[in-house]
């Protein structure tokens, strides 16, 4: 067989695998999204805020963000972070800078992790961020919170997302530091905090052609009779 023949087999299979590479690659979504608000609040005091969360099947998370709710920037800085609620061990944290520098997706401001971490079904997660009440940035919570009316409209979340049955983070603090204080209802949330995720890429297609690559190249080298 002629080695240009060759060549080109083994190229086209090459950027077959590329191909199939790049669309697996899931898109990346907010773990929470609304449409349009009712209101905000915003009572002066300083707290760790947030919500817990289950993920069905296993996620990435590529940046954590915050709630700018005119969408014209951040008063102050948040520091964020997402921790494991058995352990309490931080497993990422970013700073979501004031102003309008972190990028703006929807409602929320992002600032991008080093590097993504997986999140597992099986685990509850906390995701949470100091609020620094006096002249900070109002959050929100989602759905209904102690008799009050959502502040938000049209929720959705991330298909693998749904909120643990346990109550909104919102405990007084001093500091940035495991959110332990809950405030709320069951399945409530306090929007502050939110992830940039998307799906783990399902590795089967991609194996498969692989291997058949494999394949084609062994039977390219095969001497013709």
């Amino acid at each position: 067989m002629p080695k240009h023949f060759f060549r080109q087999v083994v190229l086209h299979c090459a950027l077959l695998v590329t191909g199939a590479a790049v669309a697996t690659t899931a898109p990346v979504e907010p773990a929470v999204s609304f449409s349009s608000l009712n209101d905000s609040f915003l009572d002066g005091y300083t707290r760790m805020i947030g919500w817990q969360f289950t993920v069905s099947n296993p996620v990435q998370v590529a940046a954590l963000g915050w709630f700018d709710w005119q969408q014209d920037g951040l008063a102050r800085s948040h520091e964020v972070g997402l921790w494991s609620a058995a352990s309490q061990v931080l497993l990422a944290s970013a700073t979501v800078e004031a102003g309008t520098s972190a990028a703006l997706t929807g409602y929320f401001r992002y600032t991008p992790l080093a590097s993504a971490i997986t999140l597992t079904p099986g685990v509850t997660y906390r995701v949470a961020g100091l609020d620094i009440g006096a002249q900070g940035d109002p959050h929100v919570w989602t759905p209904q919170l102690s008799g009050f009316n959502a502040h938000v409209n049209g929720s959705s979340y991330a298909a693998a997302f749904q909120l643990a049955p346990g109550f909104a983070l919102g405990g007084i603090a001093n500091e940035f530091g495991y959110p332990e204080i809950t405030t709320g209802g069951v399945r409530q949330a306090l929007l502050g905090p939110n992830l940039l995720v998307s799906a783990v890429p399902e590795p089967g297609m991609l194996g498969r052609l692989a291997a058949g690559l494999g394949v084609v190249v062994l039977r390219a080298r095969r001497p013709t009779r």
